[in-house]
C-alpha cells in the first residue's frame, strides 16, 4: 500500500459539497435538487442555474449513468496522485437529469472497452482504490455490467 501522507484528500466539511460525502459514507449517491424546478444543481451553488430558486435539497439518485467523455491518465501530472495511476477520469450522465454531469473516475474496466454511450454505476469504494487506504468513501463508477 502506498502512503496517504501526500494524496490529496477532499475537506469533508466544506459546506457546499459535504452531503455528497455524507451519503457516500451511507453508500447513497445522492446531488443537490431544485424543488422549484426539479433541476440538479452540480456543482451547487445554492441557486439554481435553471430558476433561480433557493430551495435545494440533497436527493438520493439511483447511481445509474451514460459515459460522456473520459481520458486515461498513465502518468499522473500531480505527483501525489501517482499512487493511483493509472486511471480514468470520467464525466458521466446521471440518468435521473440527462443534462448533469458528473466528474469521477472510472473503476474496474478496461480502457479499450469504453466508449460514448456505455452505461455506468456507482460504486461506493475509497478515494484512493486500489493502491490507497485513506478512510474516505467516494462515489466512483464502473461500467453497468446488467445492461
Amino acid at each position: 500500500m502506498a502512503d496517504r501522507k501526500n494524496f490529496p484528500l477532499p475537506d469533508l466539511t466544506h459546506g457546499p459539497t459535504a452531503p455528497l460525502w455524507q451519503a457516500a459514507a451511507r453508500q447513497e449517491f445522492a446531488l443537490p435538487r431544485c424543488q422549484s424546478c426539479g433541476r440538479f444543481d452540480w456543482y451547487p451553488r445554492g441557486e439554481c442555474r435553471q430558476c433561480h430558486g433557493r430551495d435545494i435539497a440533497w436527493t438520493p439518485l439511483s447511481g445509474r449513468a451514460t459515459l460522456f467523455s473520459w481520458a486515461v491518465v498513465k502518468r499522473a501530472l500531480h505527483k501525489p496522485l501517482a499512487p493511483i495511476a493509472s486511471y480514468v477520469s470520467a464525466i458521466v450522465l446521471i440518468d435521473e437529469d440527462r443534462l448533469t454531469r458528473f466528474v469521477t473516475r472510472l473503476i474496474d474496466c478496461d480502457p479499450a472497452s469504453l466508449h460514448i454511450g456505455m452505461p455506468v454505476e456507482v460504486r461506493f469504494a475509497d478515494i484512493g482504490y486500489p493502491a490507497l487506504e485513506t478512510g474516505i468513501i467516494a462515489p466512483l463508477f464502473a461500467p453497468n455490467m446488467t445492461d
